[in-house]
C-alpha cells in the first residue's frame, strides 16, 4: 500500500467516525431543547411524582433561614433629639386643658414625671380647678408645640434642659378667644436609665 492509498484510507475512517458521531447525538440520543415539555406517565390520585435532583446551582438550593431576635439588639439610648420630641408632646399635653374635661390631660403625662413633679402637678391642677370651675361656661386652652431648643443635655450626670416654643389658644366665656405665643422650660433628670420631667416653667 503506497502513501497515497494510506492517506485516502485515513480520510475515509475520519469521515466514518464523524458520521457515526452525528447519528448518535442527533438520532439516537436526541437533542435537549430548552423548555421542552415531556409527557409524564399518569400517577394515581393523591400521589406526587418523585423528582430526582439534577445538578443544583447555588440559587436552587434551599437557603438557611436566619431568625431575627430583637432581644439581642442593644437597647436604644435616648439622645437629645429624642428628648426634644418628648418635650414637644409633653408641652402640648401640659398646656392643653379645659374645665369641661375636668383637666384630665395631666393623667396622660404622669408617666413622664418624677415623683416630685407629680406632686407639683396635682397641686397645680387643684388650683386651676378652683380658679376656673365648670359652671356651664366653657374655659380651656389648646397648646401647639412649634419648635424646641436643647439648652443642655448631659447623659452621664443625667440632666437636661429644653425650651419648647408654643402657640396657645385660650377660650373663655368672659374674655372670648385669645391666641398668643409662650415658651415652656422643661428640666429633666435621668432615673433608672429613664429621662423624666422634673420641672416645668411657663415663661412670660
Amino acid at each position: 500500500m503506497n502513501k497515497q492509498q494510506k492517506t485516502s484510507l485515513i480520510i475515509i475512517l475520519i469521515g466514518l467516525l464523524l458520521i457515526v458521531t452525528i447519528i448518535y447525538f442527533f438520532f439516537l440520543k436526541g437533542p435537549r431543547i430548552p423548555g421542552q415539555i415531556i409527557n409524564e406517565p399518569e400517577l394515581p390520585a393523591g400521589q406526587l411524582p418523585i423528582v430526582e435532583p439534577d445538578d443544583e446551582t447555588p440559587g436552587d438550593r434551599p437557603r438557611e433561614r436566619t431568625v431575627y431576635d430583637i432581644s439581642q439588639e442593644d437597647e436604644h439610648q435616648i439622645n437629645q433629639t429624642d428628648l426634644a420630641k418628648i418635650s414637644s408632646i409633653f408641652a402640648e399635653r401640659l398646656g392643653s386643658y379645659s374645665n369641661q374635661s375636668n383637666y384630665s390631660n395631666y393623667d396622660d403625662i404622669n408617666i413622664f414625671m418624677t415623683a416630685s413633679m407629680r406632686d407639683w402637678a396635682r397641686g397645680y391642677v387643684d388650683k386651676i380647678r378652683q380658679d376656673n370651675p365648670y359652671d356651664g361656661n366653657y374655659y380651656g386652652i389648646t397648646t401647639w408645640a412649634i419648635s424646641t431648643e436643647v439648652k443642655k443635655f448631659e447623659d452621664k450626670p443625667g440632666t437636661a434642659e429644653i425650651i419648647v416654643n408654643t402657640q396657645r389658644r385660650e377660650v373663655s366665656a368672659v374674655n372670648g378667644e385669645e391666641i398668643y405665643n409662650q415658651d415652656l422650660r422643661l428640666t429633666f433628670i435621668k432615673e433608672n436609665n429613664q429621662w423624666l420631667v422634673d420641672g416645668a416653667y411657663w415663661l412670660k
